[in-house]
């Protein structure tokens, strides 16, 4: 009889770190990733109908500020970690402490980016775009950077959600407000219902106002008798400063991974912005579908942070790592399809992008260049979802700091300036990066040595 009832206990939890419970916390991060993306998507796609400069200021304005922004949102991205290990340990009451203390962490960072904002103008001008380009960047990058809190405060409410496993909530806010922002894109780009033509300008403050209206619904929703009950949500929490040293401990690696990586692909953008407009078109539209093929798998990553941080708080690490395992499988075929389809439709994407033949035909050798990285970058990405979970998060950034400053970047100056090969050759470095780091952050988890960290 116990053999029996111990044998439908390791059936159930082979279910709860199988690929049905992989799917149910990864399908609503893939919709809410994807209603991103497509927001994004249309973006870039009206400010193209204006002209190839506003499209290229887009893609580099939103990339350099995104390296402002991403150390602190490296930081604020573990509050998953932390939730789903407390999650998993039936500690429920720290949750609401937790939170809070990401949040407390959202608005000093955010002052830390008003501050940084004021250089803005500085960096900018060191890129050696086109002044056209620079300028209408520039613009760009103070907007985005001004909006920042509602994407920290956001940051932390998401991380909250996912690590108890509820990823449908984040899905169903990322819907409204994306749909909020694709209409505000096309009043505030185009002038529409007597609104004031923006362009590119309109793009930055549309996305600007939806990350404040995202922050108000998801403290709306954190803040609910239900979660208060469960996680005591309204209870005001002094600011620890033991407590957010051992947040620091985890979150600045994986902030400094978020940073580094970021900041080599804006110096990357500024290589391309020297080789001229077409060129950073057409970077920009590869772009947009790199982080469109990237979204799915981050879905499932965030299932294996989840899984993985839950199992090792409930103290059973043969499920932490069945669950992780099962993430890496689903990442590998997912990145497939996504290699097939860059592979077949690399012509008709670009398209859809831009009408300039010239960006149509570099973008879609760029597009099949990248295709076989969409398998390691499957494998990767889930692999390091699982670390994270379980507080990894100092390996990835070394080896995202070595792969980054030492292969990257070196090599796509080479082969882009040096050698003259263009963008083209400044892409194959892109291509060797992500292979290389997806390869060696998959061994990292094959180690087991992630299962010895406490945090």
């Amino acid at each position: 009889m116990n053999d029996i009832l111990s044998n439908n206990k390791s059936k159930e939890t082979d279910f709860h770190a199988g690929y049905y419970q992989v799917w149910i916390l990864s399908y609503p991060v893939v919709i809410t990733m994807f209603a991103q993306t497509l927001s994004g998507l249309f973006g870039t796609m009206m400010v193209g109908r204006i002209n190839t400069a506003q499209l290229g200021a887009a893609g580099l304005g939103s990339m350099i500020g995104w390296a402002f922004l991403s150390f602190f949102n490296g930081i604020i991205s573990t509050a998953s970690t932390f939730v789903a290990q407390d999650y998993g340990a039936k500690e429920y009451k720290n949750i609401g402490k937790t939170v809070w203390h990401y949040i407390y962490i959202a608005f000093a960072s955010y002052i830390f980016i008003l501050i940084l904002g004021i250089g803005s103008s500085f960096l900018m001008s060191l890129i050696g775009s086109s002044a056209e380009v620079e300028a209408y960047s520039n613009t760009y990058l103070k907007i985005q950077l001004s909006f920042g809190i509602g994407i920290f405060i956001s940051f932390s409410f998401i991380g909250f959600f996912r690590g108890i496993g509820d990823t449908k909530t984040p899905m169903y806010i990322s819907i409204i407000v994306n749909a909020f922002c694709i209409l505000l894109f096309y009043i505030l780009i185009f002038g529409k219902f007597g609104f004031p033509r923006l362009e590119v300008k309109g793009m930055a403050v549309a996305g600007g106002i939806s990350s404040i209206l995202g922050t108000i619904i998801y403290l709306t929703v954190f803040l609910s008798k239900k979660n208060d009950n469960l996680y005591q949500t309204r209870k005001f929490y002094k600011f620890d400063l033991k407590y957010t040293k051992r947040i620091i401990r985890i979150g600045l690696p994986a902030g400094i991974q978020f940073f580094l990586d970021t900041a080599s692909f804006s110096v990357f953008t500024s290589f391309i912005a020297r080789m001229g407009n077409v060129q950073l078109a057409a970077s920009n539209a590869v772009m947009t579908f790199l982080n469109a093929s990237f979204m799915p798998l981050f879905g499932i990553s965030v299932a294996a942070t989840t899984l993985v941080g839950q199992f090792i708080g409930a103290k059973n690490l043969e499920m932490a790592r069945k669950s992780g395992y099962t993430s890496i499988k689903i990442g590998g075929l997912v990145g497939t399809v996504m290699a097939v389809i860059f592979l077949v439709f690399s012509k008709q994407l670009i398209a859809l992008i831009s009408k300039d033949l010239e960006v149509i035909n570099l973008g879609s050798k760029l597009l099949i260049l990248l295709s076989v990285t969409r398998i390691t970058e499957g494998i990767g990405t889930c692999s390091g979802g699982g670390l994270r979970g379980a507080g990894d998060t100092k390996f990835p950034m070394f080896v995202g700091l070595i792969y980054a400053w030492t292969v990257f970047i070196p090599l796509a100056y080479l082969l882009g300036h040096v050698l003259h090969k263009g963008a083209i050759g400044a892409w194959v470095s892109v291509a060797l990066y992500i292979l290389l780091y997806g390869i060696t952050v998959f061994i990292r988890f094959l180690s087991g040595k992630w299962q010895s960290i406490r945090i």
